[in-house]
Protein backbone atom coordinates (compact mmCIF):
# COMPACT_ATOMS: atom_id res chain seq x y z
CA UNK A 1 0.00 0.00 0.00
CA UNK A 2 2.74 2.28 0.91
CA UNK A 3 4.45 1.49 -3.04
CA UNK A 4 1.21 2.27 -4.19
CA UNK A 5 0.41 5.70 -2.55
CA UNK A 6 3.40 6.86 -3.26
CA UNK A 7 3.47 6.23 -7.38
CA UNK A 8 0.38 7.69 -7.13
CA UNK A 9 1.39 10.70 -5.27
CA UNK A 10 4.96 11.28 -7.69
CA UNK A 11 1.80 11.02 -10.57
CA UNK A 12 0.20 14.03 -8.69
CA UNK A 13 3.17 16.05 -8.82
CA UNK A 14 3.59 15.47 -12.14
CA UNK A 15 0.40 16.82 -12.71
CA UNK A 16 1.03 19.93 -10.99
CA UNK A 17 4.11 20.70 -13.04
CA UNK A 18 2.44 20.02 -16.48
CA UNK A 19 -0.28 22.63 -15.01
CA UNK A 20 2.11 24.70 -14.75
CA UNK A 21 4.29 24.65 -17.09
CA UNK A 22 1.19 25.11 -19.77
CA UNK A 23 -0.29 28.09 -17.91
CA UNK A 24 3.43 29.60 -18.50
CA UNK A 25 2.97 28.53 -22.25
CA UNK A 26 -0.32 29.97 -22.39
CA UNK A 27 0.17 33.14 -20.99
CA UNK A 28 3.24 33.42 -23.34
CA UNK A 29 0.94 32.32 -26.26
CA UNK A 30 -1.69 35.31 -24.90
CA UNK A 31 1.23 37.74 -25.12
CA UNK A 32 2.26 36.93 -28.54
CA UNK A 33 -1.38 37.20 -29.62
CA UNK A 34 -1.92 40.45 -28.21
CA UNK A 35 1.24 41.51 -29.76
CA UNK A 36 0.06 39.70 -33.47
CA UNK A 37 -3.04 41.75 -32.96
CA UNK A 38 -1.32 45.24 -32.80
CA UNK A 39 1.08 44.15 -35.41
CA UNK A 40 -2.05 43.74 -37.83
CA UNK A 41 -3.90 47.50 -36.18
CA UNK A 42 -0.31 48.62 -37.62
CA UNK A 43 0.48 47.33 -40.86
CA UNK A 44 2.92 49.17 -42.28
CA UNK A 45 5.49 49.23 -39.35
CA UNK A 46 6.56 45.68 -40.55
CA UNK A 47 7.98 47.85 -43.93
CA UNK A 48 9.30 50.92 -42.34
CA UNK A 49 12.81 50.35 -43.21
CA UNK A 50 11.77 49.37 -47.15
CA UNK A 51 12.28 52.55 -48.33
CA UNK A 52 13.42 52.01 -51.87
CA UNK A 53 11.83 54.62 -53.26
CA UNK A 54 11.79 58.50 -51.95
CA UNK A 55 9.11 60.72 -51.81
CA UNK A 56 10.75 64.15 -54.09
CA UNK A 57 7.44 65.47 -54.44
CA UNK A 58 4.46 67.27 -52.41
CA UNK A 59 1.42 65.69 -51.91
CA UNK A 60 -1.12 66.83 -53.79
CA UNK A 61 -4.05 64.70 -52.25
CA UNK A 62 -7.46 65.76 -53.07
CA UNK A 63 -10.64 65.00 -51.06
CA UNK A 64 -13.22 62.50 -52.28
CA UNK A 65 -16.27 61.14 -51.90
CA UNK A 66 -17.43 57.88 -50.20
CA UNK A 67 -20.88 57.13 -52.55
CA UNK A 68 -23.64 56.20 -50.43
CA UNK A 69 -23.29 53.05 -52.56
CA UNK A 70 -20.21 51.76 -51.41
CA UNK A 71 -20.59 49.29 -48.45
CA UNK A 72 -18.76 48.67 -45.51
CA UNK A 73 -14.96 47.22 -46.15
CA UNK A 74 -15.86 43.94 -45.38
CA UNK A 75 -18.95 43.31 -47.06
CA UNK A 76 -19.31 39.91 -46.80
CA UNK A 77 -17.72 37.40 -43.99
CA UNK A 78 -15.69 34.97 -45.41
CA UNK A 79 -16.60 31.06 -44.65
CA UNK A 80 -13.06 29.87 -45.64
CA UNK A 81 -10.32 30.69 -47.04
CA UNK A 82 -11.35 29.84 -50.80
CA UNK A 83 -14.08 32.17 -50.20
CA UNK A 84 -11.78 34.90 -48.91
CA UNK A 85 -9.61 34.64 -52.11
CA UNK A 86 -12.59 34.67 -54.28
CA UNK A 87 -13.98 38.38 -52.52
CA UNK A 88 -10.19 39.93 -52.18
CA UNK A 89 -10.17 38.99 -56.39
CA UNK A 90 -13.53 40.42 -57.07
CA UNK A 91 -12.85 43.47 -55.15
CA UNK A 92 -9.25 44.03 -57.50
CA UNK A 93 -11.44 44.02 -60.32
CA UNK A 94 -13.57 46.23 -59.06
CA UNK A 95 -11.17 48.49 -57.81
CA UNK A 96 -9.46 47.98 -61.56
CA UNK A 97 -12.85 49.21 -63.55
CA UNK A 98 -13.48 51.94 -61.40
CA UNK A 99 -9.78 52.99 -61.70
CA UNK A 100 -10.50 53.42 -65.76
CA UNK A 101 -13.59 54.98 -65.22
CA UNK A 102 -11.84 58.24 -62.96
CA UNK A 103 -13.54 57.01 -60.08
CA UNK A 104 -10.91 56.67 -57.42
CA UNK A 105 -13.25 56.96 -54.20
CA UNK A 106 -14.83 53.70 -55.51
CA UNK A 107 -11.61 52.13 -56.97
CA UNK A 108 -9.71 53.28 -53.35
CA UNK A 109 -12.82 51.14 -51.20
CA UNK A 110 -12.18 48.23 -53.66
CA UNK A 111 -8.60 47.64 -52.98
CA UNK A 112 -9.20 48.28 -48.96
CA UNK A 113 -11.48 45.78 -49.25
CA UNK A 114 -9.44 43.57 -51.06
CA UNK A 115 -6.45 44.57 -49.17
CA UNK A 116 -8.14 43.61 -45.60
CA UNK A 117 -9.94 40.37 -46.36
CA UNK A 118 -6.81 38.77 -48.19
CA UNK A 119 -5.52 35.89 -46.52
CA UNK A 120 -1.97 36.33 -45.23
CA UNK A 121 -0.52 33.43 -47.10
CA UNK A 122 -1.96 34.98 -50.33
CA UNK A 123 1.17 37.08 -50.70
CA UNK A 124 0.52 37.60 -55.13
CA UNK A 125 -3.16 38.96 -53.95
CA UNK A 126 -1.64 40.82 -51.58
CA UNK A 127 0.73 42.18 -53.62
CA UNK A 128 -1.09 43.02 -56.69
CA UNK A 129 -3.64 44.72 -54.57
CA UNK A 130 -0.91 47.14 -53.00
CA UNK A 131 -0.05 47.86 -56.44
CA UNK A 132 -3.29 49.05 -57.84
CA UNK A 133 -3.10 51.17 -54.34
CA UNK A 134 0.06 52.81 -54.96
CA UNK A 135 -1.30 53.53 -58.74
CA UNK A 136 -4.82 54.93 -57.16
CA UNK A 137 -2.25 57.44 -54.68
CA UNK A 138 -0.27 58.33 -57.63
CA UNK A 139 -3.41 59.81 -59.35
CA UNK A 140 -4.90 61.27 -56.54
CA UNK A 141 -1.54 62.83 -55.86
CA UNK A 142 -0.68 61.47 -52.61
CA UNK A 143 3.22 60.10 -53.43
CA UNK A 144 4.55 59.19 -49.46
CA UNK A 145 1.49 56.80 -49.67
CA UNK A 146 2.47 55.46 -52.76
CA UNK A 147 6.12 54.98 -51.90
CA UNK A 148 5.12 52.89 -49.05
CA UNK A 149 2.93 50.46 -50.88
CA UNK A 150 5.80 50.06 -53.75
CA UNK A 151 8.61 49.58 -51.28
CA UNK A 152 6.02 47.25 -50.04
CA UNK A 153 5.03 45.39 -53.18
CA UNK A 154 9.08 45.27 -53.60
CA UNK A 155 9.62 43.68 -50.75
CA UNK A 156 6.84 41.08 -51.43
CA UNK A 157 7.51 40.29 -55.43
CA UNK A 158 11.55 40.04 -55.07
CA UNK A 159 10.57 37.06 -52.36
CA UNK A 160 7.92 35.65 -54.70
CA UNK A 161 10.48 35.45 -57.38
CA UNK A 162 6.93 36.16 -59.85
CA UNK A 163 9.00 37.40 -63.20
CA UNK A 164 4.96 39.31 -64.67
CA UNK A 165 4.95 40.55 -61.14
CA UNK A 166 8.12 42.37 -61.50
CA UNK A 167 7.66 43.67 -65.00
CA UNK A 168 4.38 44.82 -63.88
CA UNK A 169 5.86 46.57 -60.54
CA UNK A 170 8.49 47.85 -62.84
CA UNK A 171 6.05 49.67 -64.77
CA UNK A 172 4.34 50.96 -61.83
CA UNK A 173 7.92 52.37 -60.15
CA UNK A 174 8.32 53.97 -63.77
CA UNK A 175 4.84 55.68 -63.07
CA UNK A 176 5.78 57.02 -59.74
CA UNK A 177 9.46 58.65 -61.24
CA UNK A 178 6.98 60.02 -64.28
CA UNK A 179 4.86 61.84 -61.67
CA UNK A 180 7.58 63.07 -60.08
CA UNK A 181 9.05 64.19 -63.55
CA UNK A 182 12.35 62.04 -63.32
CA UNK A 183 12.34 60.92 -67.26
CA UNK A 184 15.50 58.87 -66.80
CA UNK A 185 14.49 56.95 -64.07
CA UNK A 186 11.06 56.63 -65.36
CA UNK A 187 12.69 54.70 -68.90
CA UNK A 188 14.97 52.67 -67.50
CA UNK A 189 12.36 51.33 -65.56
CA UNK A 190 9.96 51.15 -68.13
CA UNK A 191 12.73 49.54 -70.67
CA UNK A 192 13.35 46.80 -67.57
CA UNK A 193 9.74 45.82 -67.52
CA UNK A 194 9.44 45.70 -71.36
CA UNK A 195 12.59 43.62 -71.46
CA UNK A 196 10.74 41.03 -68.97
CA UNK A 197 7.53 41.03 -70.56
CA UNK A 198 9.52 40.57 -73.93
CA UNK A 199 11.46 37.26 -72.49
CA UNK A 200 7.91 36.14 -71.33
CA UNK A 201 5.80 36.88 -73.91
CA UNK A 202 3.36 38.36 -72.23
CA UNK A 203 1.71 40.92 -74.48
CA UNK A 204 -0.62 42.80 -72.37
CA UNK A 205 2.58 44.01 -70.20
CA UNK A 206 4.27 44.82 -73.61
CA UNK A 207 1.70 46.74 -74.68
CA UNK A 208 1.74 48.62 -71.18
CA UNK A 209 5.24 49.19 -71.34
CA UNK A 210 5.45 50.54 -74.40
CA UNK A 211 2.61 53.07 -74.14
CA UNK A 212 4.28 54.28 -70.83
CA UNK A 213 7.70 55.09 -72.92
CA UNK A 214 5.97 57.06 -75.06
CA UNK A 215 3.85 58.92 -72.57
CA UNK A 216 7.13 62.04 -72.80
CA UNK A 217 9.02 63.80 -75.41
CA UNK A 218 12.15 62.27 -77.05
CA UNK A 219 13.27 60.34 -79.57
CA UNK A 220 10.08 60.92 -81.48
CA UNK A 221 9.98 58.01 -84.47
CA UNK A 222 10.96 55.40 -81.82
CA UNK A 223 8.32 56.23 -79.49
CA UNK A 224 5.88 56.09 -82.57
CA UNK A 225 6.80 52.96 -83.49
CA UNK A 226 6.40 51.77 -79.77
CA UNK A 227 2.61 53.07 -79.74
CA UNK A 228 2.09 51.16 -83.68
CA UNK A 229 3.30 48.09 -82.16
CA UNK A 230 0.94 48.80 -78.69
CA UNK A 231 -1.78 49.74 -81.33
CA UNK A 232 -1.38 46.42 -82.85
CA UNK A 233 -1.45 43.96 -79.88
CA UNK A 234 -4.44 46.41 -78.21
CA UNK A 235 -6.55 45.89 -81.35
CA UNK A 236 -5.99 41.89 -81.61
CA UNK A 237 -6.41 41.39 -77.85
CA UNK A 238 -9.75 44.33 -77.91
CA UNK A 239 -8.49 46.48 -75.19
CA UNK A 240 -10.13 49.81 -75.62
CA UNK A 241 -9.31 51.68 -72.82
CA UNK A 242 -5.56 50.96 -73.35
CA UNK A 243 -6.38 51.75 -77.49
CA UNK A 244 -7.78 54.73 -76.53
CA UNK A 245 -4.77 55.87 -75.06
CA UNK A 246 -2.50 54.71 -76.62
CA UNK A 247 -4.17 57.23 -79.64
CA UNK A 248 -3.50 59.73 -77.35
CA UNK A 249 -0.32 59.55 -77.08
CA UNK A 250 0.62 58.74 -80.39
CA UNK A 251 -1.11 62.26 -81.02
CA UNK A 252 1.39 63.66 -78.74
CA UNK A 253 4.26 62.46 -80.49
CA UNK A 254 2.70 63.37 -84.03
CA UNK A 255 2.29 67.02 -82.27
CA UNK A 256 6.08 67.13 -81.58
CA UNK A 257 6.70 66.53 -85.18
CA UNK A 258 3.96 68.98 -86.53
CA UNK A 259 2.48 66.36 -88.28
CA UNK A 260 -1.09 68.03 -86.66
CA UNK A 261 -3.99 66.17 -88.73
CA UNK A 262 -2.61 62.87 -87.75
CA UNK A 263 -2.47 63.87 -84.34
CA UNK A 264 -6.21 65.24 -84.40
CA UNK A 265 -7.51 61.83 -86.29
CA UNK A 266 -5.45 59.88 -83.37
CA UNK A 267 -7.46 62.20 -80.56
CA UNK A 268 -10.64 61.56 -82.57
CA UNK A 269 -10.55 58.03 -82.20
CA UNK A 270 -9.50 58.40 -78.24
CA UNK A 271 -12.23 61.15 -77.98
CA UNK A 272 -14.83 58.60 -79.09
CA UNK A 273 -13.72 55.62 -77.00
CA UNK A 274 -13.47 57.60 -73.81
CA UNK A 275 -16.70 58.88 -74.03
CA UNK A 276 -18.40 55.46 -74.72
CA UNK A 277 -16.44 53.90 -71.69
CA UNK A 278 -16.38 57.33 -69.71
CA UNK A 279 -13.15 57.78 -68.92
CA UNK A 280 -12.71 60.74 -67.89
CA UNK A 281 -8.60 60.90 -67.18
CA UNK A 282 -8.33 59.79 -70.68
CA UNK A 283 -11.22 62.59 -71.82
CA UNK A 284 -9.05 65.19 -69.52
CA UNK A 285 -5.33 64.34 -71.52
CA UNK A 286 -7.40 64.06 -75.26
CA UNK A 287 -8.75 67.81 -74.41
CA UNK A 288 -5.31 68.70 -73.17
CA UNK A 289 -3.05 67.62 -75.90
CA UNK A 290 -6.04 68.98 -78.27
CA UNK A 291 -5.52 72.39 -76.79
CA UNK A 292 -2.01 72.19 -77.38
CA UNK A 293 -2.17 71.41 -80.64
CA UNK A 294 -4.93 74.27 -81.60
CA UNK A 295 -2.26 76.53 -79.62
CA UNK A 296 0.64 75.48 -82.15
CA UNK A 297 -1.60 75.95 -85.39
CA UNK A 298 -2.94 79.40 -84.12
CA UNK A 299 -6.72 77.57 -83.59
CA UNK A 300 -7.07 79.39 -80.59
CA UNK A 301 -10.75 79.06 -80.38
CA UNK A 302 -10.34 75.37 -80.37
CA UNK A 303 -7.95 75.45 -78.48
CA UNK A 304 -9.91 77.85 -75.90
CA UNK A 305 -12.78 75.22 -76.18
CA UNK A 306 -11.14 72.11 -75.32
CA UNK A 307 -9.56 74.05 -71.91
CA UNK A 308 -13.54 74.97 -71.48
CA UNK A 309 -14.19 71.35 -71.82
CA UNK A 310 -11.25 70.18 -69.65
CA UNK A 311 -12.76 72.34 -66.91
CA UNK A 312 -15.51 71.22 -67.47
CA UNK A 313 -14.14 67.21 -66.82
CA UNK A 314 -12.67 68.68 -63.54
CA UNK A 315 -15.85 70.03 -62.79
CA UNK A 316 -18.01 66.88 -63.41
CA UNK A 317 -15.56 64.90 -61.04
CA UNK A 318 -15.53 67.77 -58.49
CA UNK A 319 -19.12 67.75 -58.27
CA UNK A 320 -19.02 63.61 -57.34
CA UNK A 321 -16.78 64.99 -54.39
CA UNK A 322 -17.33 66.20 -51.00
CA UNK A 323 -15.89 67.45 -48.14
CA UNK A 324 -14.80 64.02 -46.88
CA UNK A 325 -11.62 62.10 -47.73
CA UNK A 326 -12.63 58.86 -48.61
CA UNK A 327 -9.44 57.28 -47.43
CA UNK A 328 -9.56 58.47 -44.38
CA UNK A 329 -13.23 57.09 -43.90
CA UNK A 330 -11.85 53.78 -44.65
CA UNK A 331 -9.29 53.61 -42.52
CA UNK A 332 -11.30 54.77 -39.16
CA UNK A 333 -13.96 52.04 -40.47
CA UNK A 334 -11.13 49.62 -40.80
CA UNK A 335 -9.30 51.09 -37.51
CA UNK A 336 -11.94 51.10 -35.37
CA UNK A 337 -12.95 47.25 -36.51
CA UNK A 338 -9.26 46.16 -35.49
CA UNK A 339 -9.68 48.50 -32.21
CA UNK A 340 -13.09 46.25 -31.44
CA UNK A 341 -10.99 42.87 -32.76
CA UNK A 342 -8.22 43.74 -30.40
CA UNK A 343 -10.37 44.72 -27.08
CA UNK A 344 -12.14 40.84 -28.30
CA UNK A 345 -8.85 39.72 -28.25
CA UNK A 346 -7.86 41.27 -24.62
CA UNK A 347 -10.72 40.19 -23.19
CA UNK A 348 -10.53 36.59 -24.36
CA UNK A 349 -6.96 37.01 -23.47
CA UNK A 350 -8.00 38.24 -19.98
CA UNK A 351 -10.57 35.09 -19.61
CA UNK A 352 -7.58 32.80 -20.13
CA UNK A 353 -5.89 34.13 -18.16
CA UNK A 354 -8.32 34.26 -15.26
CA UNK A 355 -8.92 30.32 -16.08
CA UNK A 356 -5.66 29.58 -15.73
CA UNK A 357 -4.82 31.16 -12.63
CA UNK A 358 -7.24 29.73 -11.49
CA UNK A 359 -6.13 26.12 -12.40
CA UNK A 360 -2.67 26.75 -10.89
CA UNK A 361 -4.28 27.95 -7.87
CA UNK A 362 -6.74 24.38 -7.70
CA UNK A 363 -3.57 23.00 -8.39
CA UNK A 364 -1.54 24.67 -5.86
CA UNK A 365 -3.61 23.66 -3.28
CA UNK A 366 -4.11 19.88 -4.09
CA UNK A 367 -0.67 19.89 -4.51
CA UNK A 368 -0.56 21.01 -1.01
CA UNK A 369 -2.89 18.96 0.70
CA UNK A 370 -1.58 15.78 -1.20
CA UNK A 371 1.85 16.86 -0.06
CA UNK A 372 0.48 17.53 4.13
CA UNK A 373 -1.71 13.97 3.29
CA UNK A 374 1.77 12.28 2.48
CA UNK A 375 3.73 13.30 5.28
CA UNK A 376 0.95 12.11 7.41
CA UNK A 377 0.62 8.90 6.16
CA UNK A 378 4.50 8.63 5.44
CA UNK A 379 5.19 9.22 9.33
CA UNK A 380 2.33 7.15 10.66
CA UNK A 381 3.62 4.11 7.81
CA UNK A 382 7.43 4.31 9.90
CA UNK A 383 5.74 4.65 12.99
CA UNK A 384 3.82 1.15 11.94
CA UNK A 385 6.96 -0.52 10.19
CA UNK A 386 9.21 0.60 13.14
CA UNK A 387 6.35 -1.01 15.52
CA UNK A 388 6.23 -4.17 13.45
CA UNK A 389 10.01 -4.36 12.77
CA UNK A 390 10.55 -4.16 16.72
CA UNK A 391 7.75 -7.06 17.02
CA UNK A 392 9.54 -9.27 14.31
CA UNK A 393 12.82 -8.67 16.53
CA UNK A 394 11.30 -9.61 19.69
CA UNK A 395 9.35 -12.47 17.59
CA UNK A 396 13.27 -13.65 16.33
CA UNK A 397 14.87 -13.20 19.97
CA UNK A 398 12.13 -15.11 21.45
CA UNK A 399 12.59 -18.21 18.99
CA UNK A 400 16.31 -17.75 19.47
CA UNK A 401 15.86 -17.84 22.95
CA UNK A 402 13.35 -20.97 23.09
CA UNK A 403 15.80 -22.65 20.64
CA UNK A 404 18.16 -22.21 22.99
CA UNK A 405 15.91 -23.43 25.76
CA UNK A 406 15.26 -26.72 23.44
CA UNK A 407 18.62 -27.85 23.08
CA UNK A 408 19.23 -27.17 27.18
CA UNK A 409 15.69 -29.45 27.24
CA UNK A 410 16.83 -32.15 24.76
CA UNK A 411 20.61 -31.69 26.61
CA UNK A 412 18.41 -32.43 29.63
CA UNK A 413 16.31 -35.59 28.72
CA UNK A 414 19.38 -36.60 27.44
CA UNK A 415 21.07 -37.21 31.27
CA UNK A 416 17.73 -38.00 32.48
CA UNK A 417 17.77 -41.72 31.61
CA UNK A 418 20.98 -41.80 33.17
CA UNK A 419 20.29 -39.86 36.38
CA UNK A 420 16.93 -42.27 36.46
CA UNK A 421 19.58 -45.37 36.07
CA UNK A 422 21.61 -44.25 38.95
CA UNK A 423 18.65 -43.92 40.98
CA UNK A 424 18.07 -47.55 40.30
CA UNK A 425 20.68 -48.70 41.26
CA UNK A 426 20.71 -46.36 44.13
CA UNK A 427 17.68 -47.97 45.07
CA UNK A 428 18.80 -51.43 44.78
CA UNK A 429 22.17 -50.74 46.72
CA UNK A 430 19.64 -49.52 49.74
CA UNK A 431 18.18 -52.62 50.25
CA UNK A 432 21.42 -53.53 50.67
CA UNK A 433 22.23 -51.23 53.91
CA UNK A 434 21.23 -51.17 57.59
CA UNK A 435 17.57 -50.11 58.72
CA UNK A 436 18.92 -46.72 59.72
CA UNK A 437 20.45 -45.73 57.10
CA UNK A 438 17.53 -46.82 54.20
CA UNK A 439 15.66 -43.72 55.30
CA UNK A 440 18.23 -41.49 54.59
CA UNK A 441 18.85 -42.81 51.06
CA UNK A 442 15.20 -43.17 50.15
CA UNK A 443 15.00 -39.83 51.36
CA UNK A 444 17.71 -38.05 48.98
CA UNK A 445 15.87 -40.49 46.24
CA UNK A 446 12.93 -39.13 46.91
CA UNK A 447 14.28 -35.69 46.26
CA UNK A 448 15.77 -36.45 42.92
CA UNK A 449 12.50 -38.18 41.84
CA UNK A 450 11.08 -34.99 42.67
CA UNK A 451 13.38 -32.84 41.01
CA UNK A 452 13.10 -34.59 37.66
CA UNK A 453 9.06 -34.37 37.75
CA UNK A 454 9.46 -30.46 37.98
CA UNK A 455 12.22 -30.65 35.05
CA UNK A 456 9.51 -32.61 32.91
CA UNK A 457 6.92 -29.17 33.39
CA UNK A 458 9.63 -27.33 32.25
CA UNK A 459 10.17 -29.47 28.95
CA UNK A 460 6.42 -29.55 28.44
CA UNK A 461 6.38 -25.64 28.71
CA UNK A 462 9.55 -25.03 26.30
CA UNK A 463 7.85 -28.32 23.79
CA UNK A 464 4.40 -25.52 24.01
CA UNK A 465 5.86 -22.17 23.01
CA UNK A 466 8.20 -23.94 20.26
CA UNK A 467 4.60 -25.35 18.64
CA UNK A 468 3.66 -21.85 19.11
CA UNK A 469 6.37 -19.94 17.58
CA UNK A 470 6.75 -21.83 14.88
CA UNK A 471 2.90 -22.33 14.04
CA UNK A 472 3.41 -20.13 10.40
CA UNK A 473 6.06 -23.02 8.92
CA UNK A 474 3.74 -25.82 10.53
CA UNK A 475 1.26 -24.03 7.88
CA UNK A 476 3.21 -23.72 5.16
CA UNK A 477 4.38 -27.15 5.50
CA UNK A 478 0.95 -28.34 5.70
CA UNK A 479 -0.01 -26.89 2.87
CA UNK A 480 2.52 -27.81 1.06
CA UNK A 481 2.82 -31.26 1.92
CA UNK A 482 -0.46 -32.62 3.21
CA UNK A 483 0.28 -36.35 3.29
CA UNK A 484 3.17 -35.87 6.46
CA UNK A 485 1.58 -37.01 9.72
CA UNK A 486 2.16 -35.42 13.00
CA UNK A 487 5.16 -37.24 13.51
CA UNK A 488 6.96 -36.36 10.74
CA UNK A 489 6.06 -32.26 11.66
CA UNK A 490 7.23 -32.57 15.43
CA UNK A 491 10.65 -33.74 13.74
CA UNK A 492 10.82 -31.20 10.58
CA UNK A 493 9.99 -28.75 13.94
CA UNK A 494 13.09 -29.94 15.81
CA UNK A 495 15.86 -30.54 12.61
CA UNK A 496 14.51 -26.84 11.90
CA UNK A 497 15.96 -25.92 15.40
CA UNK A 498 18.95 -27.91 15.01
CA UNK A 499 18.75 -30.47 16.86
CA UNK A 500 20.72 -33.72 16.25
CA UNK A 501 19.18 -37.21 15.71
CA UNK A 502 19.81 -38.29 19.48
CA UNK A 503 18.20 -35.26 21.16
CA UNK A 504 15.59 -35.55 18.41
CA UNK A 505 15.24 -38.94 20.05
CA UNK A 506 15.90 -38.44 23.66
CA UNK A 507 12.66 -35.53 23.41
CA UNK A 508 10.69 -38.25 21.14
CA UNK A 509 11.54 -41.05 23.84
CA UNK A 510 12.83 -43.23 20.75
CA UNK A 511 15.67 -44.52 19.29
CA UNK A 512 18.01 -42.51 17.25
CA UNK A 513 17.46 -44.98 14.69
CA UNK A 514 13.71 -44.25 14.69
CA UNK A 515 14.37 -40.76 14.18
CA UNK A 516 16.58 -41.73 11.12
CA UNK A 517 14.07 -43.98 10.09
CA UNK A 518 11.18 -41.02 10.18
CA UNK A 519 13.74 -38.21 8.44
CA UNK A 520 14.48 -41.15 5.23
CA UNK A 521 10.33 -41.25 5.24
CA UNK A 522 10.17 -37.52 5.36
CA UNK A 523 12.50 -37.27 2.36
CA UNK A 524 10.30 -39.07 0.53
CA UNK A 525 7.46 -37.81 0.86
CA UNK A 526 8.92 -34.67 0.50
CA UNK A 527 10.18 -35.52 -2.59
CA UNK A 528 13.57 -34.61 -1.97
CA UNK A 529 16.81 -35.57 -4.66
CA UNK A 530 19.80 -37.44 -2.66
CA UNK A 531 21.81 -33.71 -3.37
CA UNK A 532 19.66 -31.46 -1.49
CA UNK A 533 19.73 -30.90 2.00
CA UNK A 534 16.82 -31.68 5.05
CA UNK A 535 17.34 -29.15 7.09
CA UNK A 536 18.44 -26.36 4.26
CA UNK A 537 15.09 -27.38 2.88
CA UNK A 538 12.93 -27.06 5.78
CA UNK A 539 14.32 -23.49 6.56
CA UNK A 540 13.41 -22.25 3.63
CA UNK A 541 10.15 -22.72 3.83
Amino acid sequence: MCVSFRRYSVLCIYCVIFFSTCTIKLTAQDTTETERSWSKLNPARNDINANYLNVLKEDTTKKFVLAYRIQPTIINAAKNEEDSINFAQKAISRAINFLGEGKYQMALAGIYEALNICPDNQKKISAIANSYYAIIQLKIGNYSKAVLSLNKCDSIIRKLGNLNLLAFHYNNQGLYYQKIENQLMAENLFKKSLSLSRTLGDEESIAISLNNLSKNAGNTEEKIDFLNEAISINTKRNRQLSLAENFNNLAFQYGTLSRYEEAVKYLDKARIIAEMLKAPDILYDNYKIRSDIYGRRSMYKQAYESVLEMQEIKKEQERKENEFDVEQMIQNRILAKKQYELNLTKKEIDIKRLNTSLIVAISLFLFTLMLAFYIYYYINSRRKIQNIESKQKMAEQEAEHAQTELVNVATYLNTRNEILDNIQSALSKSCKLPEKDICSEIRKINIYIKSLQTKNDEVDSVLARITRINEGFIARLSEKHPELTKNDKNIALFLRARLSSKQIATLMDCSPKSVNMARYRMRTHLNLNSDTNLVSYLNSL
